[in-house]
């Protein structure tokens, strides 16, 4: 089930970057051994008699003379390699852990409005995540009936039929999405798609009175038990749908006036209700 009663938000996993284990070791050892062994070149040639002493000091005088001469060092000592060595593990080990780039939210869908006279297929722009109710009317003498269509062309939902004029809100994408909406009237109508968010809400204290079809948001009203007292003073069908995490259920269907009690499922987080009179809801 998809309604939320706030923006809804993506969970977002963080990954920690592997780090370097055994191939760090091997290259530590691999910088120990070079320094440890230090340059060596071939003797002079042609110096036949030159003592391995002598080549050794003759070597060593030569590369001081060229480290001078260029500023730099061409040589390095084991405790100075270990050093670097050490300095790098740790600046390795210190630095923090890199986390993958989070894609951005998607855009939050646009309201949409339609009007028109008499019948007509509106086509929706996608609505995404985000979910809407259609607050629809009309002025006409006869029927107007309003289907959600999906983008197959097969109706989805019966949202609006009645006859003569007309002012409601019904549930538009409360469960699947529709394509587009098929509209027979025989006046002139409107249909506005507005986000859930923006619905009534009743907090579970006093009493909430509104007439004809509408949307009411109750989030955090049901917890556990919660009876509720309903009314309908209307001559038509009077029905609510309460909707949570899973299809919605159908706690009321009667016929003309209505008062009784009955349970909100726990975690109702929206009533749709069906009436053509003043309705009530408030606690038992």
């Amino acid at each position: 089930m998809r309604i939320t009663t706030s923006p809804s938000s993506a969970t977002r996993r963080r990954r920690s970057a592997g780090r370097l284990g055994g191939g760090l070791t091997g290259a530590l050892a691999a910088l120990m051994l070079l320094g440890a062994c230090g340059v060596v070149t071939d003797p002079p040639a042609g110096d036949d008699e030159a003592t391995p002493a002598v080549a050794a000091e003759a070597q060593a005088t030569e590369d001081d003379e060229t480290g001078t001469e260029s500023g730099t060092t061409t040589g390095t000592t084991p405790a100075e390699s270990a050093d670097s060595s050490a300095a790098s593990t740790e600046s390795a080990e210190a630095s923090p852990e890199e986390e993958p780039e989070v894609a951005p939210e998607p855009e939050p869908a646009e309201p949409q409005s339609f009007s028109g006279t008499g019948s007509e297929v509106v086509m929706l722009d996608p609505l995404g995540e985000d979910v809407f109710y259609a607050a629809v009317t009309h002025d006409g003498s006869s029927n107007i009936a309003l289907w959600s269509v999906d983008e197959n062309g097969q109706d989805i939902d019966l949202l609006v039929n009645e006859i003569g004029g007309y002012e409601g809100k019904v549930a538009l994408n409360f469960g699947e999405d529709p394509a587009a909406l098929r509209i027979e009237a025989d006046g002139a109508w409107t249909i506005d798609l507005v986000h859930l968010a923006e619905a009534p809400r009743w907090d579970g204290e006093g009493v909430y009175e509104d007439r004809g079809d509408s949307v009411l948001i109750v989030d955090g009203v049901a917890d556990g038990l919660t009876p509720v007292t309903l009314t309908h003073d209307g001559e038509s069908n009077f029905a609510i749908w309460a909707w949570g995490e899973s299809y919605p259920d159908l706690i009321v269907n009667d016929i003309g006036t209505y008062d009784g009690t009955t349970l909100l499922p726990d975690g109702t987080l929206v009533l749709q209700v069906d009436a053509d009179g003043t309705w009530t809801i408030s606690p038992s």
